[in-house]
């Protein structure tokens, strides 16, 4: 057997490639980066969700505790029977508005926008429902041109802080007195004689125009309504229990049909100019912590572009040509064809090399077929003619092991044909 054929089949015998251990180790340093990454960025999703995950203690936010909160008002609701659903999303609350539902909002501190609300108001009218605003203030006549929000005059004097109904709404006579602590703040109705409307607990300033802080007026042609509360005080944990204040809420709101308190957050409103309508830009189509996680996720991309973009020490000064020794490469192209299993190439450069030589122990031509250069062998060392066929010229392996058992009879073949 000669020096080169041995080299080509301990190379491809012993020439294993890294094992499952090593390939996983390397494998894992080579993706460590992104699992940090990823790690980072789940860290960071967390925390941010957890954070805004808390109590809201927004006033009258309908899962605060606190005095100005309003978590008391909506479970006694839903203790009673209540169909009651929260939402800070103005696409659930545009929902339950086309079915024609309840919809309670709270409408102070302006956290709606203009172009949100008249989007609802307009909603609303097409489809009946009964629209409950909690302290509009001045936006109320964006919502309807029925009403608009002003002061008493100077001639009335200080407004008393305990209201009566003066009214006739059952409703409002059911509960009874109330507090409202503000200065002066009603609402009028902008018609003389309003027709089918209702003004409640206002001060006796003698204006011949209905006015009140609980106000109810007509909207659209399909039967909804637009109920004014003009008090936070009305629906607050700390002063729901006074007056009669729970009362007044339960008769506005305490209806069968499903009710659906929309809490409005600012992130979610659509602002003048905007293109994608109600709900604002697509910006608030993403929730809220994928903006903490894209902001997590530059510094992450910006290390990793650095880690990955880096130099590993000074350039190597390779003098040329380059050397390697044959072996080497016969052992290096060996594992390679060993690592992708590709066992039929590795075979075929075995039996050419063998041919090759055994042609030239033979003084055969070099183009001489392999056909002939095996029968010419095994007609020279007396070997079986199909034995000697089938190692050199047919035979595939299918397996490590007949590759082996092959590449030791091309071996057994060639050492036993004699020089010419």
């Amino acid at each position: 057997m000669s020096a080169q054929t041995d080299v080509a089949i301990r190379g491809t015998r012993s020439a294993t490639g890294p094992g499952v251990l090593a390939r996983a180790g390397g494998l894992a340093r080579s993706s460590a980066l992104w699992v940090v990454a990823a790690i980072v960025v789940l860290i960071a999703a967390i925390v941010t969700v957890l954070v805004q995950g808390g109590e809201n203690t927004s006033p009258l936010h309908y899962e605060s505790t606190e005095d100005s909160g309003g978590r008391a008002f909506v479970e006694v609701l839903r203790d009673h029977g209540r169909d009651l659903t929260t939402t800070e999303s103005l696409g659930e609350a545009g929902a339950a508005v086309d079915a024609g539902e309840t919809v309670a909002i709270y409408a102070a501190d302006w956290t709606l926008s203009d172009p949100a609300i008249e989007d609802l108001s307009a909603r609303a009218a097409a489809s009946g429902a009964r629209i409950v605003l909690i302290a509009p203030e001045q936006q109320v006549e964006v919502w309807t041109d029925a009403l608009l929000y002003d002061y008493l005059s100077e001639g009335a004097g200080a407004p008393p802080s305990r209201r009566a109904p003066n009214c006739e709404a059952d409703i409002a006579n059911t509960a009874g007195n109330v507090r409202h602590e503000d200065t002066g703040d009603e609402y009028f109705s902008t018609s003389s004689e309003p027709a089918d409307s209702t003004f409640c607990y206002g001060a006796d300033s003698g204006d011949v125009v209905p006015h009140g802080v609980y106000a109810q007026v007509p909207h659209g042609d399909a039967g909804g309504t637009l109920t004014v509360m003009g008090s936070t005080q009305w629906f607050a944990n700390g002063t729901l229990a006074q007056e009669g204040h729970m009362s007044l809420v339960a008769g506005v709101l305490g209806t069968d049909e499903p009710l659906t308190y929309y809490y409005p957050v600012q992130s979610d409103q659509p602002v003048e100019g905007d293109e994608g309508g109600a709900g604002g830009s697509p910006t608030w189509l993403f929730p809220r912590w994928a903006v903490a996680a894209l902001l997590w996720s530059l510094p992450v991309v910006l290390v990793a572009l650095l880690v990955y973009g880096r130099r590993l020490g000074p350039l190597a000064i390779e003098p040329l040509p380059v050397i390697v020794p044959a072996a080497e490469t016969v052992r290096g192209r060996s594992a390679l064809l060993q690592r992708s299993q590709a066992r039929a190439e590795a075979l075929a450069d075995l039996r050419t090399a063998a041919l090759v030589r055994i042609g030239r122990r033979l003084a055969l031509p070099p183009d001489a077929p392999a056909a002939e250069v095996v029968a010419r062998a095994a007609a020279q060392s007396g070997l079986d003619p199909a034995w000697a066929e089938a190692v050199l010229l047919t035979d595939q392996p299918h397996d490590d092991e007949t590759l082996i058992r092959i590449s030791i009879d091309i071996t057994t073949i060639e050492s036993e044909v004699d020089p010419l």
